[in-house]
């Protein structure tokens, strides 16, 4: 599960106090940019980390002051200082970070209910929050928005997964905007020994990796602990099963010529946010029968020079991860 919707249902479950930490704000550098969360519980344990560990001391003893008590306040540490008494002396960063501490009472935990819902759909929600009266905000999706403030969205064109963290002024009032989206989806097609390293990695990156194979001795979670699920049948049929989205990923190392070309048939008019295919240029070109598709990457991964199910495997993460941050605006997308 990816990190805000993990810490987003740790929040909603527990029966413990939370208060919810949030960058809203850097002026400088910092080892955490606009759009950072972190969550303290009331036992002590923490969820995330919002700077190099010079920060999170100090704020862990202010959260101990929120518990129960419906407050919010922004905190500012000024990281520049180098005097023995500054937030700067060997913390390695050099700017001022803006913090959002909230405690989270029932009317927020509902409104975290709703994100953690709609994120389980794989819709994008927008979090928008006054800057200037801190207990008014809003959650909204393409369909639906809660929350006390009381604002209509505006529809925007953004990229799959672009990272929107910032403040703006509306109707001379600053607010704080935020896109959060919902934990990329990756279906893996091939289950051999050299996918091993390709899922936990994508695993570890964030992805929800769902095994996709026919051979259902290889399919087991010895092999790929780290994997969502597993989806084990003749391949037209999980294909036929499947019901891909536009945010989601696939990666075909079957090894199979005759099922390769198959998925690749099937998946020529479904629009995916990455396709990507193991194997040389040739093989591909007379798999596909002509110059290589657009939408197909192969020879699949970063040109890198790498050797081995690992390195290959570093290779393929790299190139998800540039398209995930750069690609074009999706047209499925364009008004979110």
């Amino acid at each position: 599960m990816g990190f805000i919707p993990q810490l987003i249902e740790t929040i909603t479950k527990t029966e413990q106090a939370a208060v919810l930490a949030q960058v809203i704000h850097v002026e400088g550098t910092a080892y955490r940019k606009e759009g950072a969360w972190m969550c303290f519980l009331e036992d002590g344990s923490t969820i995330g980390i919002l700077s190099g560990g010079c920060l999170e001391s100090d704020l862990q003893i202010r959260a101990k002051e929120l518990y129960h008590s419906g407050e919010v306040k922004q905190c500012k540490f000024d990281l520049s200082a180098e005097d023995d008494l500054g937030w700067g002396r060997g913390a390695g960063c050099n700017g001022v970070v803006t913090v959002l501490l909230r405690d989270v009472d029932d009317e927020f935990k509902e409104c975290l209910h709703f994100l953690y819902n709609e994120l389980q759909q794989k819709r994008p929600v927008k979090f928008i929050q006054s800057l200037e009266d801190e207990y008014k905000y809003q959650f909204s999706s393409a369909s639906h928005k809660v929350g006390p403030l009381q604002i209509e969205r505006v529809h925007e064109s953004l990229q799959p997964y672009q990272q929107v963290a910032e403040q703006k002024f509306m109707e001379d009032e600053l607010f704080y905007h935020q896109w959060i989206w919902p934990e990329p989806s990756l279906y893996l097609f091939g289950a051999g020994a050299d996918a091993r390293p390709f899922a936990q990695l994508a695993s570890t990156v964030g992805y929800a990796v769902h095994i996709c194979d026919w051979r259902e001795a290889l399919c087991t979670k010895v092999n790929f602990p780290t994997a969502t699920s597993f989806k084990i049948g003749p391949i037209d049929k999980l294909l036929r099963q499947i019901n891909f989205r536009p945010l989601d990923s696939v990666v075909i190392m079957t090894h199979d010529f005759q099922v390769d070309e198959q998925i690749v048939r099937r998946l020529q008019d479904t629009q995916l946010l990455y396709t990507g295919l193991l194997g040389s240029k040739k093989r591909t070109m007379r798999l596909v029968g002509n110059s290589i598709p657009a939408w197909l990457n192969s020879p699949i991964g970063l040109s890198i020079g790498a050797e081995g199910p690992e390195e290959i495997a570093v290779s393929i993460i790299a190139e998800m991860i540039s398209i995930r941050r750069g690609m074009a605006i999706c047209p499925s997308l364009a008004s979110i």
